[in-house]
């Protein structure tokens, strides 16, 4: 009975002592930085998701290093109630953690869980140590070299070789420090030959094995070229469109040799080439494009394609396109018109105008328009016909002055367009006077008429009184022309007539 009771008793009991897990509990281990320099430490990070609250994990990592030695080293984590994730990161090499980070090479990491359950192997990683900060380079960039596990003020002699010929192109004898680490560098020129290059330390009496030796490659420096500038933002057709950029190396330096291929693309869809060039004074390259009468206005946008620069060691860049935008605009014309300033009714205006562009060019294809202007009451446009003499380079015109025309300020206004499209204008104006003293042209009021009337009656009237008082014989009456004469005056000198008079005066 007593053995029955204990085969019973016993299941239960070990299934209260030993806490329930997850067999399958996820890991991951990551090393941080997955690659770095010889004398540096790296994370081990251990990351666990499934995990059982308020139980003590133990587990063991171990780190073999490109000599084939096993490091080792025990790391405990418990969780807390309703915690099922926990991170754990554990620094090698440490004082708790003791092996060799002074070998290049690749160091192999893994994490055996040992409690609550064994289980070899959970997760694995990998780091690598080398003397070198970059596995690639571009040229003009700087190459770091830093090595460590040398005694104290070793001498250590450190080069760099070409892989496919064995030149030696840097080589320096380094001290380690009191640490025995070994650091330099080497700057790359931006002729540099393309290859893979070896870089070797070798101490006076250290020796390690593997050998601190490592390959690099080194390739074509990509140029930088962040923007392209146009010289202005707005240009007139005719005039020589500019634009600029400078290059620079990976380590900031501004080249010198080469060229580049500009795209400059027109609104309209047509699109020419440009080369640039390099200019000393502004240490940039440079390409210009002269436009032309007919040039469509518009947006116009120069284009430096991916690698469409390049130096005179094969380097080029940029990486990607850039590009710049600018405006071209119609050109105004300048015309200039010589003619009279005063001209009378049946005389002939005669005038002569020059058209010509910005630089000079003198204007011959296109229209030239005149017209003679009285902007006042009535308005009055009158067409002037123009026309080109070959001989003098001049454009003609001619204009009649009719009786019609009021006297007064007139415009002569010529106006210039060309052929392309849209075209290219420009205008001058002329003040004329026109003198016009015709009867006709007086338009003397017919309300003047009335008022003179009006006194002539009142004269008579005066007359008729002044002698009525005198005696009539026979048949004949005889007026004293005195009287007359002398009322007359006295009504031709009053104020109200004389306003008349001058009135009278000026209309005429």
């Amino acid at each position: 009975m007593f053995l029955l009771a204990l085969v019973l008793l016993v299941p239960i009991l070990s299934f209260n002592i030993v806490p329930r897990v997850r067999a399958d509990a996820p890991f991951s281990l990551n090393s941080v930085p997955a690659a770095t320099s010889e004398g540096n430490t790296v994370s081990l990070v251990l990351s666990a998701s499934g995990a059982v609250p308020n139980i003590q994990y133990r587990f063991r990592f171990s780190v073999i290093d490109p000599a084939g030695k096993t490091a080792q080293s025990l790391a405990n984590y418990t969780t807390a109630s309703g915690q099922n994730t926990f991170t754990l990161i554990v620094v090698y090499p440490s004082p708790s953690f003791q092996g060799s980070n002074a070998l290049v090479g690749q160091y192999n990491a893994k994490v055996d869980e040992l409690w609550p359950t064994a289980a070899p192997g959970v997760a694995g990683t990998s780091f690598i140590l080398s003397i070198t900060d970059s596995s690639s380079y571009q040229r003009t960039q700087t190459v770091l070299i830093q090595a460590s596990g040398y005694s104290a003020s070793e001498s250590v002699t450190v080069t760099i070789r070409t892989q496919a010929t064995s030149t030696v192109v840097f080589s320096q004898i380094v001290p380690a420090t009191g640490t025995g680490i070994v650091a330099t560098s080497w700057k790359t020129p931006r002729n540099a030959t393309i290859d893979t290059y070896i870089v070797t330390l070798t101490g006076t009496s250290t020796v390690k094995n593997p050998a601190d030796s490592q390959p690099f490659s080194l390739g074509r420096a990509v140029m930088i070229i962040g923007s392209i500038t146009s010289v202005k933002s707005v240009y007139q057709r005719t005039e020589t469109m500019s634009f600029f950029f400078q290059p620079t190396y990976p380590d900031g330096s501004i080249p010198s040799t080469g060229v580049a291929l500009l795209s400059l693309a027109g609104s309209g869809g047509s699109s020419v080439t440009l080369t640039a060039t390099y200019d000393s004074t502004s240490q940039t390259f440079e390409a210009s494009y002269q436009t032309s009468l007919d040039n469509q206005t518009g947006t116009w946008t120069a284009s430096l394609g991916g690698h469409a620069y390049s130096d005179a060691y094969g380097n080029n860049g940029p990486g990607a396109t850039v590009s710049t935008s600018s405006q071209l605009t119609i050109i105004p014309l300048t015309v200039s018109v010589t003619t009279n300033s005063t001209i009378s009714v049946g005389q002939l205006l005669k005038f002569n105008a020059t058209v010509t562009y910005p630089d000079g060019t003198v204007f011959l294809p296109g229209i030239v328009k005149a017209s003679f202007l009285y902007s006042s009451t009535p308005v009055v446009n009158n067409s002037v016909p123009v026309v080109f003499d070959t001989t003098l380079g001049l454009w003609i015109g001619t204009y009649t002055v009719r009786p019609s025309d009021t006297g007064g300020l007139w415009s002569l206004v010529v106006k210039a367009s060309d052929s392309p499209t849209p075209p290219n204008t420009g205008f001058a104006t002329r003040a004329i006077t026109v003198q016009n003293t015709s009867g006709g042209n007086a338009s003397f009021p017919l309300y003047y008429f009335g008022i003179i009337a009006a006194l002539v009656a009142l004269l008579l009237v005066a007359v008729f009184f002044a002698f009525r008082r005198r005696k009539v014989t026979h048949a004949s009456l005889k007026i004293d022309l005195d009287a007359v004469r002398s009322e007359a005056g006295r009504i031709e000198s009053t104020d109200f007539f004389k306003s008349v008079k001058d009135q009278v005066a000026k209309e005429g």
